[in-house]
């Protein structure tokens, strides 16, 4: 089981329900899910394949959201980058992390738009493992350089049991 598995459980059987609000707009959790689906198929698009790392440098969003969990659906690996970093920061991460993609403020609407071009609700079947990677969040640095610690599929998915 993955981390995928875990959201299209609650996606599938809470579709229709509230999930989340957001700067006035209220979000079902299919809402949510198609709009990470397309979010997936416009990275898919921009050529970002499983194994691939995004990062993005946004404050919280609903984008941000979309972009996480198209990741997850992907295995696409989710790498968020702190805005208050500055360019020492974030030229260290982008470096180390090697994305194939940096998503920033400028970048969401040409995002956006490629998303709302893509159809459909279901997503081609990624194998992905609860061992894979689905983040990579860099530590603050306090003590050196910041260092990149890899979060896989299954310590989201057991934190989330621990947490319910």
């Amino acid at each position: 089981m993955n981390l995928g598995n875990w959201f299209d459980l609650t996606f599938s059987h809470r579709a229709e329900q509230e999930a989340l609000e957001w700067a006035g707009s209220v979000y079902t959790f299919g809402e949510i899910d198609a709009r990470s689906n397309r979010m997936a198929r416009a990275l898919a698009a921009r050529g970002l394949t499983k194994g691939d790392r995004l990062c993005v440098y946004l404050a919280n969003s609903i984008e941000m959201i979309d972009l996480y969990l198209a990741c997850v659906k992907t295995g696409v690996i989710f790498v968020p980058i702190n805005i208050l970093y500055r360019d020492r920061e974030m030229s260290h991460i982008i470096s180390d992390a090697e994305p194939k993609l940096l998503v920033t403020a400028a970048e969401i609407p040409a995002l956006l738009e490629e998303a709302a071009r893509q159809s459909g609700e279901k997503l081609p079947e990624v194998a992905i493992d609860g061992e894979d990677t689905a983040a990579l969040v860099y530590t603050s640095g306090t003590t050196g350089v910041s260092k990149g610690a890899r979060l896989r599929h299954n310590s989201f998915a057991v934190n989330g049991a621990s947490l319910l």
